[in-house]
């Protein structure tokens, strides 16, 4: 992963000290300076780079400043506030920033800031990623065929059964084996409309036919699509019952 980086320091030599020693780190990637707090707005609006190495004391506005402008930018970059002065090392963390490195730099030490704003940053990205996919919602369910995926319609599906240690999944007018287990199928398709009436059946509510008593305060349904009864388990029941509003 390339960490895209801007350096902001009003002072060239710290600037191009701070820009060979983050050439040295292969995941930072330096691709804008600026030399006073306005123009480092200007370039991370434009830019909206992943990580920012921003000089506490600068002429025209400070550091600390102009990490309360870029919050306001809703741009998620991670800020190293970088200065001569320990003084303020309380102060910076107040404002969530990633780390703090002193000047003269030492290469040591820009290297772990640089690994500890990486990890932060990949971890957020891992866990959008993450949110934005549990997000989705499609209609659709993959099956494993062979070299082939396909994909089925959801509201097509009867009920899906464990039978000789195998999962599989039965339409009206077929039946696909699957590679998931029936605990991670009931996960996937919980909030739409199936539900788990037995350890080995997880049936489409929408495709119950008929209900009866069985025997020890079981049932058995009957459901489109599929010449067998499905059991209900004694302790499924009520739950059942509560669904259907019966």
């Amino acid at each position: 992963m390339s960490i895209r980086a801007v350096i902001i320091d009003d002072e060239y030599l710290s600037t191009k000290e701070l820009t060979f020693l983050l050439s040295k780190i292969s995941y930072i990637d330096v691709v804008g300076q600026a030399n006073c707090g306005k123009e480092g707005l200007d370039l991370i609006r434009t830019l909206q780079p992943d990580l920012v190495f921003l000089d506490i004391e600068m002429p025209d506005i400070t550091g600390m400043q102009l990490s309360k402008e870029i919050l306001k930018l809703g741009i998620p970059c991670k800020i190293i506030f970088t200065t001569a002065y320990d003084q303020y090392a309380i102060e910076a963390f107040d404002v969530d920033a990633v780390d703090y490195i002193l000047k003269p730099y030492e290469e040591e030490r820009v290297i772990k800031a640089a690994k500890k704003a990486k990890g932060i940053i990949e971890n957020e990205k891992f866990k959008t990623k993450k949110e934005f996919a549990n997000s989705i919602s499609l209609n659709k369910l993959s099956i494993l065929m062979e070299d082939t995926v396909k994909l089925i319609d959801i509201e097509e599906i009867v009920l899906i059964y464990a039978e000789d240690r195998n999962i599989y999944i039965k339409t009206e007018e077929n039946i696909f084996q699957s590679h998931f287990s029936l605990q991670e199928l009931e996960n996937k398709l919980g909030d739409k409309g199936f539900f788990r009436t037995h350890r080995s059946y997880l049936v489409n509510l929408n495709k119950i036919k008929e209900v009866s008593p069985w025997f020890n305060g079981s049932y058995v349904a009957k459901v489109e699509g599929f010449d067998g009864e499905v059991p209900i388990s004694r302790n499924k029941v009520k739950s059942f019952k509560e669904i259907l509003g019966i």
